[in-house]
């Protein structure tokens, strides 16, 4: 498949909660192998995009289209193709780490040997002092990392849709998730939805900027630094 085939393509997505309109109008076009960013304040609509292109929420208007197929009566084969970090774990909370890694593997037939996966990731990450913990108490750092383990292992999906994945993380954690995602084999495709400019301009190639439920600006690598000392 050609880094250029369209992964997703949004055609006059809106989206209406009440007489709240909380997108108006996307097109939007994200290749294969790109990492994007969905930049902007809270409620500006950038979770809600992020939903839709997860297929957790339909539009109220408007096409979706995903690995070149259109969003219709086959959204359980597309999601099989989709890893989703949200804001909420979706954790076991009395389960340990790699029991519910465990549960997930096996429940979503991802590979035979589950427990060599966990193990070969525990030393490559260096998970063993938080790994056989129950989710309840860990730090959001380490939920965070099992998160992104529980829609990765054993290989990325083609498309990862990460919601703030850095927000209320210290420095070490936030490398471990640029590292997965600079890491990452070819072809898979990233979007990171985030009010953090700095970090998703470390990893992202290309921004869009949200504002009241719309694409108001799109920015190149090379209008990154000029953007931040704006905000700065």
């Amino acid at each position: 498949m050609s880094v250029l085939n369209p992964i997703v393509k949004l055609s006059n997505v809106s989206k209406v909660y009440g007489f709240i309109k909380a997108l108006k109008n996307i097109d939007l076009t994200i290749k294969e192998g790109e990492t994007i960013g969905l930049l902007g304040n809270n409620g500006v609509g950038k979770s809600t995009l992020l939903k839709i292109i997860s297929l957790l929420i339909k539009p109220t208007t408007g096409k979706v289209e995903l690995f070149g197929n259109v969003v219709k009566d086959n959204q359980h084969i597309l999601k099989k193709e989709i890893g989703t970090l949200l804001s909420h774990s979706f954790f076991y909370e009395d389960l340990t780490g790699r029991e519910n890694l465990e549960f997930y593997l096996k429940i979503n037939g991802k590979t035979k040997n589950p427990g060599n996966i966990i193990n070969n990731a525990v030393k490559q990450y260096k998970l063993k002092f938080f790994i056989d913990r129950p989710t309840h108490e860990l730090s959001t750092g380490m939920a965070k990392k099992l998160q992104l383990l529980k829609i990765t292992l054993p290989n990325l999906p083609r498309l990862v849709l990460l919601d703030e994945p850095f927000t209320g993380l210290d420095v070490e954690n936030r490398q471990f998730i640029k590292n997965i995602i600079s890491n990452r084999k070819v072809g898979t495709t990233v979007i990171i939805c985030s009010h953090d400019f700095h970090s998703i301009s470390q990893v992202c190639s290309k921004v869009y900027y949200l504002e009241k439920g719309r694409i108001e600006k799109v920015l190149e690598p090379s209008e990154f630094d000029f953007f931040l000392n704006k905000q700065n």
